[in-house]
Formats: C-alpha cells, sequence, structure tokens
C-alpha cells in the first residue's frame, strides 16, 4: 500500500541509529514511558523525559496537505518524532555537529535534481525516505519565541521534505534556491489552510558547508 505517512514517537532507547529508518506499510505511533534504572545501591529510580504536547492528528494531517502541494502523494515516508538527546545524536553522527536540531532528513533518492520527482520503475521505489522532527529542540524555540508548536512543526516538516527532494542549503544560491521553493509550498498550505505560516528564516552562512 502507498500513499502512506509514518508517524512515529521514539524514546532513546528505540531507534537505532547506526542504520536508516524504514518506511513501515502502516501508521504507527509509539508512546515514550518512563525509563527505570537502577542507582549503585540498587535502588530503583524512574526518570521522565520531557512533556511534549503534540496532536499528533493535526500534524498528520497537515503533512497529507504538504504531500499533495508537493504533487507526492503516491509516495510513503516517515516523520520520527525524538527529543533533544536522540537528535543531538543523529545530528553528531551524520553530520559532525553535536548539537540538537529541529528537523534532519534521510532521502531515499540522493542524487535527486531539486524538485524532481523521483521516476518510479517498481513498487518498492514509491519512498521518499524519512524526516527526524526534533520536537523538543522545536518547543524551545517556540517558548522563547511565543509561536505555536503545531505551526513550527510543519514549517519545518515542508523544510524536510524540501531536503527529500533534492534541496539543499549548502551554498548561498543553494539556500536562495529553497527558500524560494519553501515560500512557494506554505503559501499554497496557507491558501488551503487559512493559516499564516512563514519559511524558516534565513540561517548564517556558517551553517552552510564551502
Amino acid at each position: 500500500m502507498f500513499n502512506e505517512i509514518v508517524l512515529i514517537c521514539v524514546e532513546l532507547s528505540v531507534l537505532s541509529v547506526g542504520s536508516r529508518v524504514n518506511t513501515f506499510p502502516h501508521f504507527y505511533l509509539r508512546r515514550s514511558p518512563c525509563e527505570s534504572r537502577r542507582t549503585e545501591k540498587k535502588k530503583e529510580k524512574k526518570t521522565h523525559q520531557n512533556v511534549v504536547p503534540l496532536r499528533r492528528a493535526k500534524l498528520r494531517k497537515d503533512v497529507e496537505v504538504l504531500r499533495h502541494i508537493f504533487g507526492v502523494q503516491r509516495f510513503d515516508m516517515g516523520i520520527i518524532c525524538v527529543d533533544n538527546r536522540r537528535i543531538q545524536r543523529i545530528n553528531h553522527v551524520y553530520r559532525k555537529k553535536n548539537q540538537p536540531t529541529d528537523v534532519l532528513s534521510f532521502p531515499f533518492y540522493e542524487d535527486l535534481r531539486p524538485g524532481k520527482i523521483p521516476c518510479v520503475l517498481q513498487r518498492e521505489e514509491y519512498n521518499l525516505g524519512d524526516i527526524f522532527l526534533g520536537v523538543e529542540y522545536v518547543m524551545q524555540q517556540c517558548k522563547e519565541t511565543s509561536q505555536d508548536l503545531h505551526e513550527a512543526l510543519t514549517v519545518v516538516t515542508a523544510h524536510g521534505i524540501c531536503h527529500l527532494l533534492g534541496y539543499r542549503h549548502e551554498t548561498e544560491e543553494e539556500w536562495n534556491e529553497m527558500q524560494q521553493k519553501e515560500s512557494y509550498i506554505l503559501s499554497e498550505f496557507n491558501r488551503l489552510t487559512g493559516s499564516h505560516l512563514e519559511p524558516l528564516t534565513k540561517r548564517s552562512t556558517q551553517d552552510m558547508r564551502p
């Protein structure tokens, strides 16, 4: 079955960083339970992860609208929601940046020309890849800017889908091209939903690799 979004919320012990997460054929959500740990004195302690008030149905609905605008309704993609520790670890492993971030994308088609819809030859190729949303990081940013969490998640998801479709921002030219695409996508999203979303603000040249 195609046209599926996989929305997963994971705790640190669930996801293997050493390999990419495959897209499942159905919608999955995993709640993050409390971790139980023993001290050196063998006394049990429970540590709660930070709670993020994520409205999954809202996020999934918004992603469906984004896929329609991008023209990739026939393709599967994975949306994996993670905390700061997990997104930092993945960022460190794959981008050599030991810090949390808002979104990381792992495209199925790594050499795709920006904006080009993949030419599929086999059924299993209806896959765009996986997007990791640093929901804890985004929530912290929203608290500082008084922005709505779910609006911010929709914006970073659009940014992530752009990466799945070949867009990059390693240079000023690439960033401008990607921002133009995001601006168009979000303007269409606003038109269809009555929202008022804006693309990610321009990053400093320190975030662009030469």
